[in-house]
């Protein structure tokens, strides 16, 4: 069983239309019960534009780019109009918030436009910062899923840019 996708391809998975995803990881997978074997492969994907983490199955993906390519498909990639996460899972700090919320520790801070300008900033110095500490690390290493998820987070910093 040989998989069809390598690590930093790009893909898209079906039910998540005009979506691109990396493939982060893959997993060959032998499963029985008592009636059969079967053997598959299962892919860890990230999306390309806003970081979404999904699995998915072989037989849901199709190619969209290679990964030697992907660094041109995304600097040429249309973001307009790309759909929003499917996910509605939490990060920790909203899951931490939102329990402080419960018992009533915290109130939720009023947002001004002075504090929403220091948020992106604060966000986007972050995904620079995380961008140059991946390619520093694929400079260093010459690993590609280093280069992979500085793609990635280039992606971000685009769609963040175009808001």
């Amino acid at each position: 069983m040989k998989p069809k996708f390598a690590i930093g391809d790009i893909v898209a998975v079906e039910g998540y239309k005009d979506r691109i995803f990396y493939v982060d990881e893959r997993r060959k997978v032998e499963a029985s019960d008592k009636h059969c074997v079967s053997k598959y492969v299962e892919y860890d994907l990230t999306d390309a534009i806003n970081g979404e983490w999904i699995e998915a199955g072989e037989e849901d993906i199709r190619l969209v780019c290679r990964e030697e390519a992907s660094e041109d498909f995304l600097w040429n990639y249309d973001m307009t109009n790309y759909p929003e996460p499917m996910n509605t899972s939490f990060h920790f700090t909203e899951i931490n918030y939102a329990k402080e919320e419960a018992v009533g520790m915290a109130k939720e801070p009023k947002e001004t436009p002075k504090t929403a300008r220091a948020a992106r900033k604060r966000e986007t110095d972050g995904l620079l910062d995380e961008y140059n500490d991946y390619m520093r690390l694929y400079a260093t290493f010459g690993d590609a899923e280093y280069k992979t998820k500085a793609d990635g987070v280039l992606a971000k910093l685009r769609r963040e840019a175009d808001e």
